[in-house]
């Protein structure tokens, strides 16, 4: 897939799933007023009435210099894909997706971040919906990121690995599959929207 393309449908993904959420229901596609929020609120929210407010997908705009240092920060550079997904749209989706507000940039990626995962080639980005497992992608393959698995491994078994050791064949064990690609896993999270 061509990065043009690429654009496209993580672009697609965003609106889609907000369109699903907010049809399901307004409570889905609202936050807390918090300072800081202001500029994800959407058109005609007022905080002197609200103390909740619908929030809206905000065009990313981000240097560089802040993806070098999110890279620098994880302890690996991006893959393509999980780039553009990061620097399209500021959001608060959770679930599979993670969060990524105007005023906490990144923080999706960042909270499912673990240094032993990195190092043994999975990149965390998010936690699933419950909040058990750590979404990770398996950076096995890279570059080629079609070919790049979407796995997860239970946060709790974490616990029984020293994090100074602990080897890539030790995790694969615990790894579950989720999904063939980041863009399966895409597709995977609208389906189970709606």
């Amino acid at each position: 897939m061509t990065i043009e393309e690429t654009k496209a449908l993580i672009k697609n993904f965003f609106e889609s799933l907000y369109e699903k959420l907010k049809a399901e229901s307004e409570v889905l596609v609202q936050i807390p007023v918090v300072e800081g929020n202001e500029p994800m609120w959407a058109e005609g929210c007022k905080s002197d009435k609200e103390e909740w407010v619908t929030w809206r997908l905000l065009p990313v705009q981000v240097s560089e210099e802040e993806i070098a240092e999110l890279e620098e920060n994880i302890g690996t550079k991006l893959p393509q894909v999980l780039k553009i997904f990061l620097t399209t749209y500021f959001h608060y989706f959770d679930g599979g997706i993670g969060q990524n507000p105007v005023e906490d940039k990144f923080i999706g990626i960042l909270n499912a971040w673990n240094p032993m995962l990195v190092r043994n080639g999975y990149l965390p980005f998010a936690w699933d919906r419950e909040g058990y497992f750590i979404r990770c992608m398996d950076l096995e393959n890279m570059p080629d990121e079609e070919n790049c698995r979407i796995v997860q491994i239970d946060h709790e078994i974490m616990f029984d690995f020293d994090e100074d050791t602990a080897t890539r064949e030790e995790l694969a064990a615990e790894m579950k599959p989720v999904a063939d690609n980041f863009f399966a896993y895409l597709k995977m999270l609208l389906l189970e929207c709606g």
